[in-house]
């Protein structure tokens, strides 16, 4: 019985035990929830019912239905915070998830010749390759570049870090201008594997030009967001 004391229909009350599964835990995020005829024999009730419960947890976004493969919960999707001034920790956090990094290598690498130009930098760059988590959820492949200048880095412990405060604290440089350029990418095969995504899956790239207040270039970030998982927010002022 509702509040109202109007018994509710069987739609209603198989929308309310599936909602209240996916509250439980029984079923989390990217979890395949029973399928119509399973749903049907276990509830026994009808599967227009059962499929009309769906949809309307389809509609108020929970669930999500992939085309010959079934019905799944409906993954959070993070979105930088207002006031979180892009920080991807400060992001998470805000929106009560928890942030994890691994770093997939510090090393000399070799990066195009648009990079190398930017950072007037001719050998081998110092760069960090890292994998952002959401919830224990792979959803961003970052890669920084630094000139030799800051070969340093190659021995600092930067794992669960910031990036800027060490650079801060060696370097005693102020980051003040922050330009990005989006395009849309594709993911190879180490990106689908770090991010545990099909070949190919479309991905956000960011490349963003760091540099104090007089225009010296400090570092470029790359960034490859699934935005199925986290929204890059963008802000202007007036």
């Amino acid at each position: 019985m509702n509040e109202n004391n109007i018994p509710l229909t069987l739609q209603e009350k198989l929308y309310n035990e599936l909602s209240n599964q996916i509250k439980s835990g029984k079923y989390k995020p990217g979890d395949k929830i029973p399928s119509e005829p399973q749903l049907v024999n276990t509830y026994e009730i009808s599967r227009v019912t059962v499929r009309n419960a769906i949809q309307q947890l389809v509609n108020d976004g929970v669930l999500i239905k992939k085309h010959g493969k079934g019905t799944f919960v409906k993954s959070a999707v993070y979105t930088e915070g207002f006031f979180s001034g892009g920080s991807f920790t400060e992001t998470c956090l805000q929106m009560k998830a928890t942030p994890y990094t691994h770093i997939i290598s510090i090393d000399k690498e070799k990066a195009d010749e648009q990079i190398h130009s930017i950072l007037s930098e001719k050998n081998e760059l110092v760069t960090i390759k890292r994998v952002r988590y959401v919830d224990d959820v792979p959803s961003i492949v970052e890669i920084d570049y630094f000139s030799n200048d800051y070969s340093f880095l190659l021995n600092e412990n930067i794992e669960n870090t910031s990036l800027m405060k060490i650079i801060i604290q060696k370097k005693h440089v102020i980051m003040s201008n922050f330009e990005d350029k989006f395009t849309i990418s594709y993911a190879n095969k180490e990106f689908s594997e770090l991010l545990n995504i099909p070949s190919g899956t479309p991905l956000l790239e960011i490349t963003q030009t760091v540099s104090s207040p007089d225009n010296q270039v400090v570092y470029i970030n790359k960034q490859y967001i699934l935005t199925s998982k986290y929204v890059y927010a963008v802000r202007s002022y007036k």
